[in-house]
């Protein structure tokens, strides 16, 4: 089984590394996705999709309540996401980078509302074993 872990971030939310499958052997990678426990679907920038990925629209949503009200969403569909790993990598004296190791937890055809920010909805995480931890890590077993 493999594991994948983050710590919870100095903003006080959980964020993941990902990488979207935008066709066959062409990929996106996002390392700061805010994993959002109370949202229904994915999320990725109407921008983002309009500029590099290219999806195109699968259907709308209608009457979807967010904090503003209810709306009706526009959404895609991802070929695959992944959650990737952050390495930690020693690059110099006084330098550190992250480096992104890809896992086997991932999932196909993601749909993904189009909106202002990058989410990681409970479509994409309720296929994983999820848990957070006490000392403010979210684990996730597949």
């Amino acid at each position: 089984m493999t594991a994948v872990e983050y710590r919870k971030g100095p903003d006080g939310h959980y964020h993941v590394a990902l990488q979207i499958e935008i066709k066959k052997g062409e990929y996106f990678h996002n390392s700061r996705v805010l994993v959002d426990t109370g949202a229904d679907k994915c999320m990725i920038p109407r921008e983002l999709n309009e500029r590099f990925l290219h999806l195109a629209i699968a259907g709308v949503d209608h009457d979807v309540s967010t904090a503003s009200g209810e709306t009706d969403i526009e959404w895609v569909l991802i070929p695959k996401m992944t959650l990737m790993r952050k390495a930690l990598v020693h690059a110099g004296p006084d330098f550190y980078r992250y480096d992104l190791e890809k896992t086997d937890l991932s999932q196909e055809n993601v749909a993904a509302w189009l909106g202002d920010s990058c989410i990681v909805g409970m479509n994409f995480t309720g296929k994983f074993d999820v848990r957070m931890t006490k000392d403010n890590r979210i684990i996730f077993e597949g």
